[in-house]
């Protein structure tokens, strides 16, 4: 029996529909669910390619420039922000009152067009709540109109909307549709939200969605499985929960005390897989930041000392190298306070006697070995593990990012890494490549008021990168620069002027002078012109 049925039971009123003729704002687009249907992959986790494109990603792009990755919004929506939409809250509320008590098609459309415009994460709690305040809900319609919307409707927020009401209602035919949605992270969490009101099973439907989404939905699920009591979960959240592509610092705690760290970490033998993923969570817990921290974790002190001991004596992978090396870094912060963490167990003597076995650890020289292995490993991953060990280690890695960045030249990040590596004596050869291989054609058609987002603008993100590094660099890459300033991208136009405020007046090639000028008489952007005003009077920007 469902939440609604329990509060007020169910009506057996027909529905009957009206007949109007009206325009339907999902007809002529594909249903979100059919869509995301379409794309399962049997008995395979995650979704086939092109999955991510929902029927409502153009009408989207048109509405805003800010475009969000899959249950971003939502997300931190509901880790960061505590507000509720109290307005349309009741606007909506008004409106569905409307559809039960007269379901024509003109009341769902009104409805329908509300929700579109509504972040339904803001305000479904508060709906719900008042939901409950109802003497009569038509339990029968307003099931129907939440079924409908969810498996429907092709914009994203009416999904929601029915999805959250969906749930309420706990029926068993409609796990398929919240297994369905809810493989695509934009509605994981009105899915898991559902399939926690699911008794027993509830968990292991929450198991088997968290692995099958790997962002935002995997945070949502393995959040909602904190405190399980079942061996299998327990142990897939060490191994695999808290991994997601957004950080594991969001779910390294949950997994940690959840999962049970410190009864793993206490058996004599920890096999390679489980000993890395300690690491990778330890490593989170003391990165901290969006959510707790090893401060927050009681047994941190006690983990992390085990951790160490199976190191030392059966370290084997870079990712174990890391977690050493993060540990070390923790424990020499003095900036910390460490008074409030002795009452956590970290001693001074402990912390001591951990500094001199991380020191130990990082002293083998297989560690060395292993680094230049992953230096010139094709995989992404293993090479910026290397790169990390590598700056520990005081290897020099400017010869591995340089080969890379020949290979893809318009991959940015590979551009960040060779500016923050370079010196005087590489800028002439990394300008030299940064005008032969970047299309700077493509970048220099004019000002204009871009964010830059997205990967057709690749080239314009591999030129920000080098742009903000040359202000160590005066009177170096003026051609660039050039071509910066006439960027339709508003920060590679900022990193421009930055570089030629950094330079100072003295230090400007001739030319700077007649480039500024002609820049401020076509920037589109008010703050743009202000910086160039700035850079010409000799004042410094912000």
């Amino acid at each position: 029996m469902g939440l609604f049925d329990r509060l007020f039971g169910r009506h057996n009123e027909d529905d009957k529909r009206s007949e109007d003729s009206f325009e339907v704002p999902w007809d002529g687009s594909p249903s979100i669910y059919e869509h995301i249907k379409s794309h399962l992959r049997p008995d395979v986790p995650g979704l086939s390619e092109g999955f991510e494109l929902l029927p409502d990603e153009e009408r989207l792009e048109r509405s805003s420039d800010i475009r969000w990755a899959a249950g971003a919004m939502d997300g931190i929506l509901t880790h960061h922000w505590g507000g509720a939409d109290e307005e349309n809250d009741k606007k909506l509320l008004k409106l569905v009152q409307a559809y039960w008590t007269t379901p024509t098609l003109k009341n769902k459309v009104d409805l329908y067009n509300l929700v579109v415009k509504t972040n339904v994460v803001g305000i479904i709690d508060q709906f719900i709540k008042g939901l409950a305040q109802q003497e009569s809900v038509n339990h029968d319609r307003l099931y129907d109109l939440a079924r409908s919307f969810a498996t429907e409707a092709s914009d994203r927020e009416p999904v929601k909307f029915g999805l959250a009401i969906l749930g309420l209602y706990e029926q068993p035919d409609d796990l398929e549709v919240f297994r369905t949605l809810g493989r695509h992270d934009e509605f994981t969490l009105f899915c898991a939200v559902a399939l926690s009101n699911f008794g027993d099973n509830g968990e292991v439907e929450l198991c088997e969605l968290a692995k099958n989404v790997d962002g935002w939905g995997r945070i949502q699920t393995v959040e909602r499985l904190a405190g399980t009591e079942n061996a299998d979960i327990k142990e897939w959240m060490l191994r695999e929960g808290y991994k997601n592509s957004i950080m594991y610092e969001y779910l390294a705690y949950t997994c940690a005390t959840s999962g049970g760290l410190l009864g793993a970490l206490s058996q004599e033998t920890v096999d390679q897989e489980l000993l890395t993923a300690s690491g990778e969570i330890i490593e989170a817990l003391i990165m901290g930041g969006p959510a707790e921290s090893i401060d927050d974790y009681d047994d941190g002190a006690i983990a992390v000392d085990l951790y160490l001991d199976h190191i030392q004596q059966h370290g084997q992978n870079i990712s174990q190298f890391l977690a050493v090396a993060s540990i070390r870094d923790f424990l020499t912060n003095e900036e910390a306070d460490w008074n409030t963490r002795e009452e956590h167990g970290w001693s001074k003597d402990k912390r001591t006697a951990m500094k001199e076995q991380c020191d130990a650890i990082v002293a083998n020289p297989k560690w060395n070995d292993l680094a230049m292995k992953g230096l010139q490993s094709t995989d992404d991953l293993d090479f910026y593990r290397a790169d990390r060990a590598a700056q520990t280690l005081g290897i020099d890695t400017w010869k591995f990012h340089w080969e890379r960045l020949k290979q893809s030249p318009l991959d940015s990040g590979r551009w960040f890494h060779i500016m923050r590596f370079c010196h005087d004596n590489r800028i002439d050869q990394t300008l030299e490549l940064a005008t032969q291989r970047i299309p700077l054609d493509q970048i220099s058609t004019g000002p204009a008021k871009e964010s830059g987002l997205g990967l057709e603008w690749q080239p314009h993100s591999c030129l920000d990168f080098v742009l903000q590094e040359l202000r160590r660099f005066p009177g170096k890459g003026i051609e660039l620069i050039e071509v910066g300033l006439r960027s339709p991208v508003i920060r590679n136009r900022n990193m421009a002027l930055k570089a030629l405020s950094e330079w100072g007046y003295d230090l400007w090639p001739d030319s700077v002078g007649a480039l500024l000028q002609k820049a401020l008489s076509d920037e589109p952007d008010d703050d743009v012109r202000k910086w160039i005003k700035k850079v010409i009077a000799g004042e410094a920007l912000e």
